[in-house]
C-alpha cells in the first residue's frame, strides 16, 4: 500500500498536469496555418484565440466558425465537447454545423449560396480529420447541418447552369 507522501505526490502531479493542459493552450501562439481554435473548458466555458494576422473579413468569418464551436461548448458541456471530438462522425458533424455558420455568414454578407457552399465542402474535404471521407460523407454531414443553405446552393447551381451557353455537337 502507498504512503500518505506518494499519494499526495501522485495528486500533486496529477493536479499540476491538469493545470498545465488547460492553461498551455491559453499562452502558446497560434498553430502554423489556424485562423482560430476554441477551447472548451469546465466551469469556465468557451475560449476563443484568433490568429492575430486576421481582419475584416476574414477575421470575421473566422469568428462565425468559432461562435458556432462557443455554442457548442455552452450546448453541449465541456465532457461532450472534448469526447466528441475524438470521434470521425462526431468530430465531422461539429465541423458541418461550424463551416455552416460560416458559410451563412457569407451569404449574409452577400456572397452567393452556391459558391460558400462549395468553398466550405472544399474546406471540410481538405480537414486532414476528414481526408478518408467520402465526397459523399462529407456531402450529407453538412448538409444535414445547414439544409436551407444546401436548398439555396442547389437552385443557385441549377439557375446558373440553366443560363450557360449551350454548346453545339459538330
Amino acid at each position: 500500500m502507498p504512503s500518505r507522501r506518494t499519494l499526495r505526490l501522485v495528486g500533486i502531479i496529477l493536479a499540476g498536469t491538469v493545470v498545465a493542459a488547460l492553461l498551455l493552450p491559453l499562452t502558446v501562439g497560434m498553430w502554423q496555418g489556424e485562423d482560430g481554435r476554441t477551447f472548451c473548458y469546465p466551469v469556465i466555458g468557451p475560449v476563443q484565440r484568433y490568429n492575430p494576422e486576421l481582419s475584416g473579413d476574414l477575421l470575421a468569418r473566422t469568428r462565425a466558425h468559432e461562435d458556432a464551436h462557443a455554442l457548442q461548448c455552452r450546448r453541449d458541456g465541456a465532457l461532450w465537447h472534448f469526447v466528441r471530438r475524438l470521434a470521425t462522425r462526431q468530430r465531422l458533424i461539429a465541423e458541418a454545423e461550424a463551416y455552416c455558420a460560416e458559410a451563412n455568414w457569407a451569404v449574409a454578407q452577400g456572397g452567393q449560396a452556391r459558391i460558400e457552399y462549395a468553398r466550405v465542402q472544399d474546406e471540410l474535404r481538405e480537414t486532414g480529420w476528414f481526408r478518408r471521407s467520402s465526397d459523399e460523407v462529407l456531402a450529407d454531414a453538412l448538409a444535414a447541418q445547414c439544409p436551407q443553405l444546401a436548398e439555396t446552393a442547389a437552385r443557385e447551381e441549377a439557375d446558373w447552369n440553366a443560363r450557360k451557353p449551350r454548346r453545339r455537337a459538330a
